[in-house]
């Protein structure tokens, strides 16, 4: 190797290390530079949020307060909702029974043929229908 070629060397070696530098100078600024701009930004955000929270808001309609004529009424309400339910519980309970009651009689082949009129002219016309 001649000296050119050394000197070629090591100027390149030498342009690499300040590459390399460089870029570790660069990449610490920018990391700070993010963490500073989020600080800021969070920092605004806090200083929003807390001048929106100490704000008072003053109302369109004013809440009427509760007294203890409107909790006993609410009290009733309650009573009166689960006394309508257990109601209508007990009418869909009854409503099932009836149900199944009329299904078994639907499926009753004793209870068809007692419903059966029991007329001269209905016993020849189910006879009638046996033969043919």
């Amino acid at each position: 190797m001649d000296s050119n070629d050394l000197t070629l060397e090591s100027k390149c070696e030498n342009l690499m290390n300040i590459v390399v530098e460089s870029r570790k100078r660069f990449g610490k600024a920018c990391v700070d530079y993010d963490k500073k701009t989020l600080l800021t930004e969070n920092k605004l955000l806090n200083l929003q949020v807390s001048t929106v929270s100490n704000y008072r808001f003053k109302p369109k309609n004013n809440v009427p307060s509760v007294e203890d004529d409107a909790s006993k009424s609410l009290d009733d309400l309650f009573v009166e909702i689960t006394e309508k339910q257990k109601r209508i519980d007990d009418v869909k309970r009854k409503l099932k029974n009836t149900h199944e009651v009329i299904l078994q009689l639907e499926a009753d082949v004793i209870g068809k043929k007692l419903r059966a009129p029991l007329t001269a002219d209905a016993m020849l016309a189910q006879a009638k229908a046996k033969i043919v």
